[in-house]
């Protein structure tokens, strides 16, 4: 039995579900499943994925309906035979070593709960344009949060601990908050994820999340902690709203990396 299972949950990612497909492929660490899972797609994303299925380390499910990606993270486990569950996303690029250098640090530092990586921020044409975290003296950081498609984790950890499907878009986040004291984060400071985010309409991704924010506030009995973050919730929608109608929403985009970077294509290793 392999150790670990890359799970990519996707809907209508034909654009670069082939890419990050090809980047968990060829990670040096090669004893995974790579599990793919269509959420209904109504594109060419599923084709795409079935054309994998002659590498033996390939599964792809479909069952032909759209139930959202937070069930389908539900689902993930209980699909899972391997004892280490890896998440990844359709328009993403895996680092080559992602793998290899996650699941050390976790035999390493058995205390881990969950572990994620510092990211590479890229554009659509793939150019590397910034770095969210500075690199530290200290390779693994607390964290309280991640950069959602960089976790990886022992599977009963996701089992035990699903996302709740009524914090549309938000599922993650409502996931942190609820486990963060319970568990051990930790984030390796080295950048082993090329995390796509395209400075365009941004405000509107915002608004959509804002009704599963409310959720999360009703949820947890309007809280102090999630009263705040509902609030910074709001205001930053609010900002990325005016810099969009002022043209100039790339900067807040640009605003989440710690290090800006010479735009760069170096992802060559899937071409």
């Amino acid at each position: 039995m392999p150790e670990v299972t890359v799970a990519i949950p996707f809907y209508n990612a034909e654009e670069y579900l082939e890419m990050a497909i090809k980047s968990v492929l060829c990670q040096t660490f090669d004893d995974f499943v790579l599990l793919l899972i269509d959420d209904g797609s109504t594109d060419q994303s599923l084709k795409i994925a079935q054309s994998f299925l002659s590498d033996k380390r390939v599964k792809v499910l479909s069952d032909g309906k759209n139930i959202n990606l937070g069930n389908r993270l539900n689902q993930i486990p209980g699909l899972t035979e391997t004892k280490f569950l890896a998440r990844m996303d359709a328009d993403d690029i895996m680092h080559p070593k992602r793998i290899e250098k996650q699941l050390q640090i976790l035999k390493d530092n058995p205390d881990i709960d969950v572990l994620g990586t510092n990211v590479y921020s890229i554009d659509e044409n793939n150019n590397v344009v910034g770095q969210r975290m500075n690199v530290s003296n200290d390779p693994l950081i607390s964290v309280t949060t991640f950069t959602h498609p960089t976790i990886i984790a022992k599977t009963e950890w996701f089992t035990q601990n699903p996302y709740d499907v009524l914090a549309l878009r938000t599922e993650d986040s409502e996931l942190w908050m609820r486990t963060k004291h319970r568990f051990n984060f930790k984030a390796t400071s080295e950048p082993l994820l090329f995390y796509r985010e395209i400075g365009n309409n941004y405000y509107k991704k915002y608004f959509k999340g804002l009704p599963g924010v409310y959720y999360m506030l009703k949820k947890h009995k309007f809280s102090k902690i999630y009263l705040l973050f509902f609030l910074k919730y709001i205001i930053v929608s609010l900002l990325y709203l005016i810099f969009n109608f002022l043209g100039l929403e790339h900067i807040l985009v640009q605003k989440r990396n710690k290090l800006r970077l010479m735009k760069k294509n170096y992802i060559s290793y899937i071409q």
